[in-house]
């Protein structure tokens, strides 16, 4: 991934450990990235900073995901939301609802670079 030493990924996932794993991988190929646990957390991490991408769990404590993406795509409509979910049938109503890309739950590391790198 050239360039990625400037990219900023923002990761929204009410588990830590998907969080972490995401955060790990982003990493190690020079990626900087912020966390959020919930829609509150994720809609300050958008008011503060800018994001070249933005893994977004569908379903958070505190609302759907889904309701990010009008604010995302009036900030920065460039930035690219891959929805990640572990809700069968999920795919379809993430497309339709403006996401770019889907990653179903559970993935691997190879494969979220995979769908980075596709953006």
């Amino acid at each position: 991934m050239e360039g990625s030493d400037n990219m900023n990924v923002l990761l929204v996932d009410d588990e830590a450990d998907i969080r972490l794993l995401l955060a790990s991988v982003l990493r190690r190929k020079g990626i900087g990235s912020i966390s959020a646990s919930s829609l509150a957390e994720a809609l300050e991490a958008l008011a503060i900073g800018h994001f070249d991408a933005i893994f977004l769990d569908i379903h958070l404590p505190d609302g759907i995901g889904y309701d990010l993406i009008p604010t995302i795509r009036s900030k920065d409509p460039g930035t690219k939301v891959i929805a990640i979910s572990a809700v069968d049938g999920e795919r379809a109503t993430a497309l339709r609802a403006g996401v770019d890309m889907f990653l179903p739950k559970p993935f691997n590391g190879d494969l979220v670079l995979e769908k980075l790198t596709a953006l």
